[in-house]
């Protein structure tokens, strides 16, 4: 059996037909008889297709695929195994054992490590001085940061990075920034970066009123991850309908009010040992809560925006409203 598998920086790509290579593992009486890789030129179906035709694959071994190049590739009489994450010596020592199916990689084994804690960083201030001085980059004239040059902020911070996991955070999110090659979206930034780092478990704190793109989201996480998604209205906290108020007249007393629980949200991650958490639509200020209790590293990846359909940033290309805050 000969197997193809794209690869992208020694893991599996994420998306099938953006890769560097295709690595390329025959395999017999589960022992492999040879391996070596071919560079992927391009990055659509038909690149994908003419490596695997021309190297006499059998299976296609990926991450996620496309409908359309699923069935170019299919077509050929080449069998897909989708949704599967790895590095590349894991790939090939699966495919050595025979137990290589769709979905291997997202739940990890018995006796693994289970994920990292990280300290809040919200508790490691900078520096004890204080600044008397106000500080607005956008005034600065010189700008002399953009040249990589120090300016008088540094008396504050010294503009150096010493805690070894910032700095490990710094060079993956730069390895995604400068990715010339292709325009990623936010989601596949997110998925890059969080392969790149290492991370296996992610947790989804989500509101419910975007369930919809929760559900999404968390579909396509899972093709690479173990993920965890957790509702703002986890623990069922009762709200005193007197004490909400919600415009004219308030909330009526038989209304039943659940209120948010960004602190059950991050200490319920925080027990699941999560390496990233990822933000979907909390509210101004239960972001903040979340943010500041939780144990991992968290990332926005949707802001609820109820006025301008989750894009918040279309409020300051509009002198509509603008003028109406």
């Amino acid at each position: 059996m000969r197997y193809g598998i794209p690869i992208l920086a020694d893991r599996v790509a994420p998306r099938s037909t953006f890769a560097d290579s295709v690595l390329l593992v025959t395999v017999r009486h589960r022992r492999i008889l040879n391996q070596s890789v071919v560079p992927l030129e391009g990055t659509t179906w038909a690149d994908l297709v003419r490596v695997l035709t021309d190297q006499q694959v059998d299976t296609l071994v990926c991450g996620g695929i496309s409908p359309s190049t699923r069935e170019s590739i299919q077509i050929r009489e080449i069998e897909v195994i989708d949704n599967v994450t790895g590095t590349s010596e894991q790939i090939v020592d699966v495919l050595r054992r025979g137990n290589i199916h769709p979905g291997f990689g997202f739940v990890m084994e018995e006796g693994s490590d289970t994920g990292a804690q990280y300290p809040p960083s919200a508790q490691r201030p900078l520096n004890a001085e204080r600044i008397d001085d106000p500080v607005n980059c956008l005034e600065c004239e010189d700008r002399r940061c953009l040249r990589g040059e120090q300016c008088s902020l540094t008396t504050i911070y010294d503009g150096h990075v010493s805690e070894a996991g910032t700095h490990e955070i710094l060079e993956s999110a730069l390895d995604v920034a400068c990715e010339y090659e292709r325009t990623l979206c936010r989601l596949a930034e997110l998925v890059y970066f969080s392969l790149d780092m290492g991370y296996r478990r992610l947790g989804v704190a989500y509101c419910t009123d975007l369930m919809e793109p929760a559900s999404i989201l968390t579909g396509v996480l899972q093709r690479f991850f173990e993920v965890f998604p957790v509702c703002c209205k986890v623990g069922g906290i009762l709200l005193d309908p007197s004490q909400v108020h919600a415009g004219p007249g308030g909330v009526s007393a038989d209304h039943t009010v659940t209120g948010c629980n960004p602190s059950g949200q991050a200490a319920i991650l925080n027990s699941l040992t999560t390496d990233l958490n990822v933000i979907v639509g909390l509210c101004v200020g239960a972001d903040c809560i979340f943010t500041r209790e939780s144990n991992a590293p968290v990332t926005t990846i949707f802001v609820k925006d109820k006025s301008l359909a989750n894009n918040p940033i279309g409020a300051v290309y509009s002198h509509y409203y603008l003028e109406d805050i």
